[in-house]
C-alpha cells in the first residue's frame, strides 16, 4: 500500500473546510420544493425537507423568523424559500437556514387564508353551536375600529338615528399594517376589561385582501373566539369575508349593517310595547268569551232538566268564577301597565334632552362638531361649543389635563 503524498487532515478539519466554502461560496437564494417530513417542533423551530422529482435537501426555520408566516405550512405544500446553506459540523451535514417562506402557485395570501380556515374549521372555531347570542337591548356597544376611518362615523350615524339611548365605547385600533393584528387583540381584551358592553362590533371599511388582513391572522381568530362578549364582525364589503368573520358570533356585510343589526330602534320598542298590550288584551278577551259560552252552555242544559236547586248551585258559582275573572283581569291589566311605564319612564330618562335638562351639557368640537369625550381631543385655546338644555355656549380650552 503507498504512502499518502501529503500529511493527511483530520476529519474536524475537513468539515470545517466545507463548511468554509459551502457557507462562503454560495450566496442566500430562493429555491421552490414540495414540503415533507414537517415538524413544528414545542421550542417554536421548524424542521422539514424540501424535494423535487429527484432530490431534497433539509431545512430548519427557526422561532425567530417563523413567527411573521401568514400560513401553516403543510407536508404536500409547495412553497417557495429564501435561505441560505448551513453546516453543521460535528455531523458534517448541511442544510438550508430558512429566512422567508411563502406558498408557491395561486397567491401567497389566498393560500395562507385557506390554510387557517381549514385549521380553525376542524377545531371547531366556526361551529354555530358555539356562537353567543346577541342581547335584543343592548346598553352599551363596543367599537373596536379605526377612530379615524369611514366605519367608525358610519356606525355613529346609525346608532345616533336609530338607537340614541345608547351608550358608544370606542377603543380606536390599527386596522391595516404588521402591527395591526396585535393591537385588534390588545383591544378586545381591552373591551373585556371594561366589564360593562353587553356586545363588540369589529371590523373596518373595505380595501385590498392585503388591507384587510390583520382581521385574518390566527391570533385575532382566537381572541374573538374566547371573548366572553358576543361579536360583531364587520370587514369590508358584502363580498368580502375574512377570518373573523367566520368565528365572530355574527358576521355583518358593512359596518353601517352592524350597527343596523345590533340597535332595536326606539319606534320599535314602543311598537313591541303596544303589540304586547294589544296581544295580551286580545287573549283575554277571547278567555272571557270561551267561559261565557261554557257558562251559556251550562245553564242551558240544566234548565230542560229543571232541577232548581243544582241551577241555583251552578248559578252561584257562575257568578263566583265570572267575578274571579274579571279580578284576574284586573290584575293583568295592572301588571303590564305598571311594566309598561315603567319601561318608559327608564326610555325617558336615557332621552338625551332629558338629560341636559337635569343640567347636563354636551361639548363638540367647533370645526367638525363631533363629540368630546377627551381633553386630548382639544388643543391649548381651541374653541369648542357646549350643548346645554336651552341653548349653545362658546367656550375655549385653557388648561391642561391632570
Amino acid at each position: 500500500m503507498n504512502a499518502p503524498e501529503s500529511k493527511p487532515i483530520s476529519v474536524s478539519d475537513l468539515n470545517k473546510q466545507i463548511k468554509h466554502i459551502l457557507e462562503n461560496g454560495i450566496s442566500r437564494f430562493w429555491v421552490s420544493g414540495e414540503i415533507s417530513n414537517f415538524i413544528h417542533h414545542t421550542s417554536g423551530h421548524m424542521y422539514f425537507t424540501i424535494k423535487d422529482e429527484r432530490s431534497e435537501i433539509r431545512c430548519v426555520m427557526f422561532k425567530g423568523p417563523n413567527q411573521f408566516l401568514h400560513f401553516k405550512p403543510e407536508n404536500g405544500m409547495q412553497i417557495l424559500l429564501e435561505g441560505e446553506i448551513s453546516v453543521y459540523e460535528p455531523r458534517g451535514q448541511y442544510q438550508v437556514l430558512v429566512k422567508k417562506m411563502e406558498p408557491a402557485g395561486i397567491g401567497t395570501l389566498y393560500l395562507a387564508f385557506e390554510a387557517l380556515k381549514k385549521q380553525l374549521s376542524s377545531e371547531g372555531l366556526f361551529d354555530s353551536n358555539k356562537k353567543q347570542k346577541l342581547p335584543t337591548y343592548p346598553n352599551h356597544i363596543g367599537l373596536v375600529t379605526s377612530k379615524t376611518g369611514a366605519a367608525v362615523q358610519d356606525i355613529f350615524q346609525v346608532l345616533n338615528r336609530r338607537a340614541p339611548h345608547v351608550n358608544i365605547v370606542l377603543r380606536s385600533t390599527q386596522v391595516q399594517g404588521d402591527k395591526a393584528a396585535n393591537d385588534i387583540v390588545d383591544a378586545i381584551n381591552d373591551m373585556v376589561s371594561y366589564n360593562e358592553l353587553d356586545v363588540i362590533i369589529i371590523g373596518r371599511g373595505g380595501g385590498s385582501l392585503e388591507d384587510l388582513w390583520p382581521f385574518n391572522e390566527e391570533s385575532v381568530a382566537r381572541a374573538i373566539f374566547s371573548c366572553p362578549i358576543p361579536i360583531i364582525s364587520a370587514v369590508g364589503h358584502e363580498t368580502d369575508l375574512s377570518i373573523s368573520d367566520l368565528v365572530a358570533d355574527l358576521r355583518a356585510p358593512t359596518p353601517s349593517a352592524a350597527a343596523e343589526l345590533v340597535s332595536l330602534g326606539t319606534n320599535d320598542i314602543f311598537e313591541n310595547i303596544i303589540g304586547l298590550e294589544r296581544n295580551l288584551s286580545s287573549s283575554m278577551k277571547r278567555y272571557i268569551q270561551i267561559r261565557w259560552q261554557n257558562v251559556d252552555n251550562t245553564k242551558d242544559r240544566f234548565a230542560l232538566q229543571e232541577p232548581s236547586r243544582l241551577l241555583q248551585k251552578h248559578n252561584d258559582r257562575y257568578n263566583e268564577l265570572t267575578k274571579l275573572l274579571f279580578q284576574a283581569y284586573r290584575f293583568n291589566i295592572q301588571t303590564f301597565s305598571s311594566k309598561f311605564l315603567t319601561l318608559h319612564e327608564k326610555l325617558y330618562a336615557l332621552n338625551p334632552t332629558n338629560i341636559l335638562s337635569r343640567g347636563y351639557s354636551i361639548a363638540y368640537r367647533e370645526y367638525d362638531g363631533k363629540i368630546i369625550l377627551d381633553s386630548d381631543d382639544l388643543q391649548q385655546d381651541e374653541y369648542f361649543k357646549l350643548q346645554t338644555f336651552k341653548g349653545t355656549l362658546r367656550a375655549k380650552k385653557t388648561g391642561e389635563k391632570k
